[in-house]
């Protein structure tokens, strides 16, 4: 077996971009540090990869029979209904699986990490009646199954749910959030529709609270995040119809963020227009949210014209739910976000996503020589602060058959492991795909890869003379006292339209605040300085 490790360096970017223009993105230099695919002689996908104690487990299913490719154990108890496959492999991405273990199909399943000895997997199932319902198993850290519950309506139309979504708690249990449609079994709470049903399941398999959010129209859960308090953010697409817990008395804004506390018990909602939010990051003056949005394309789309298809969306808000910018991202065919981390050292964000566009934002299409996108690649983009898109890089092969993320996870400040799909023919090293399955799989169907990538961009060359990326100024627009905030802050200067010096202030530290309640209504500018000398000028709406 070949076990690829090689460090493939992807500078050709570099020589694309050199004489464009400065509104494109700089080049990206990103590394694949090791690439393996995994799999059976039948189609294999992942679902989640979690880290372990001496590697990662990855979730995904399969279609084999009994000791078929890389399988050691008996899973044709569970086919024709299709397996679930969960296998351990070391830190450097091994081609030997150092655990495996199969247990019975389940649709949209999730994989996550609960300290260093124990998973959850989350996700739809028969349960022993046949009843579609949310199915939570606990696992060691080897797999092994210690326990395996199942929650829900006493009719099990769970199958209908169309996301389940989980995370960790604490005390060694999980949250989970899926679509419910009456109140009955476990159930205890529903206003009509489709709702959102939160479920906190202790250590032992039992529920410790529930929570229904929703609107008697239909209300279903797309995102959950913990929060840095020990609460609980939850997205919700929200058609706001009638009573219910949930809404903002508009009736346009369709998308929910609610908090909850550790116990489930709703303490805010905030509304926005976007929709399906895939991810979200908490920070300390509010949140970015990351999802698809949906729209028709123009003539000359890749993906033919007058379609319906995706862009990645990317919206940061204030704590008020005050929008401070949002921007669209991708090319003309489906463009759709799967996760978002906020990078440390420049405070920007880095999007793994899935595309089909060979336009638009996807520049880096064209060095895999592909010359079609029936299937896709890997996208991955990073911004800054402000949304400015750094650099983005596609990730796949020249045959252009299917390279797909299902999971991520950040491993430090700029290393990440991805465990999604591709499709291998033996012999053909192609675009950034070098990898090769157990010999017994020449050239069948999809099958499971995982790769870890190392990000080494020089964000140092953005930052020596300008604050742009640093500071935020809310709320904007504003009635009066507007907030500054940033790093090593020396001073603000407001002027008007004519240039005239209106308000000053001054700070030592992170914070300014300037009071412009006694000026009129109107557009102003703000200098703002560092102790550094670096500078910047912002727009503030006075209403």
């Amino acid at each position: 077996m070949k076990n690829s490790r090689k460090r493939i360096t992807l500078f050709t970017m570099a020589a694309l971009w050199v004489g464009m223009a400065a509104s494109m993105p700089a080049n990206a230099q990103v590394v694949i540090d090791w690439q393996q695919s995994f799999g059976s002689l039948e189609n294999d996908r992942a679902f989640g990869v979690a880290p372990s104690v001496a590697g990662y487990a990855v979730l995904g299913q399969t279609n084999a029979e009994s000791s078929s490719g890389m399988f050691e154990h008996n899973c044709s108890y569970f086919i024709p209904r299709i397996a679930t496959w969960m296998f351990g492999i070391d830190a450097e991405g091994g081609a030997s699986l150092v655990w495996q273990h199969c247990n019975s199909y389940g649709s949209k399943q999730k994989l996550q990490c609960m300290g260093d000895d124990k998973y959850y997997i989350t996700g739809i199932a028969n349960d022993n009646y046949g009843l579609p319902k949310m199915r939570v198993i606990q696992t060691d850290v080897e797999g092994n199954v210690l326990w395996e519950e199942y929650f829900g309506t006493e009719d099990g139309n769970m199958i209908y749910s169309q996301n389940v979504c989980g995370i960790p708690t604490s005390d060694n249990g999980i949250v989970v959030a899926t679509d419910i449609f009456e109140r009955s079994g476990d159930v205890d709470q529903y206003y009509g529709g489709t709702d959102c049903w939160v479920v906190k399941v202790n250590d032992e398999g039992l529920i410790d609270w529930q929570t229904t959010i929703g609107s008697t129209g239909d209300d279903v859960v797309t995102c959950i995040q913990k929060s840095g308090d020990g609460g609980i953010l939850v997205w919700v697409d929200s058609d706001q119809t009638g009573s219910g817990n949930i809404g903002c008395g508009e009736p346009e804004k369709k998308g929910v963020l609610v908090k909850l506390d550790d116990s489930g018990q709703i303490l805010w909602n905030l509304c926005f227009e976007r929709v399906s939010v895939r991810s979200i990051i908490e920070m300390d003056d509010g949140y970015l949210l990351a999802g698809d949005q949906r729209y028709t394309v123009d003539p000359g789309g890749n993906c033919g014209d007058g379609i319906t298809t995706y862009d990645c969306f990317l919206l940061r808000c204030d704590l008020e739910g005050n929008v401070m910018w949002e921007k669209d991202y991708g090319g003309s065919c489906n463009d759709k976000i799967k996760k978002v981390f906020r990078t440390n050292i420049d405070n920007g964000f880095s999007v793994f996503a899935n595309s089909k566009s060979t336009d638009g934002d996807v520049e880096s299409f064209s060095n895999l020589g592909v010359t079609g996108t029936e299937a896709g690649n890997i996208w991955i983009f990073h911004v800054d602060a402000d949304g400015k898109l750094l650099w983005e890089l596609c990730i796949g092969s020249q045959l252009g058959l299917a390279e797909e993320i299902a999971d991520v996870v950040a491993i430090g400040d700029k290393e990440y492991v991805i465990a999604g799909y591709n499709m291998w023919f033996d012999g053909i090293t192609s675009g950034m795909v070098e990898c090769s399955n157990n010999p017994l799989l020449p050239n069948l169907g999809s099958n499971i890869w995982v790769l870890k990538v190392t990000d080494i961009y020089d964000y140092d060359d953005l930052r020596e003379t300008t604050l742009d990326n640093k500071v935020n100024i809310v709320p904007n627009p504003t009635t009066g006292l507007v907030t500054i905030t940033g790093q090593d802050l020396r001073s603000a200067e407001v002027f008007n339209t004519l240039g005239q010096k209106v308000a000053t202030a001054r700070s030592e530290g992170e914070t300014m605040q300037i009071d412009l309640s006694e000026l009129p209504i109107g557009v102003y500018f703000v200098n703002i300085a560092d102790k550094e000398g670096r500078k910047c000028v912002r727009k503030v709406v006075k209403e």
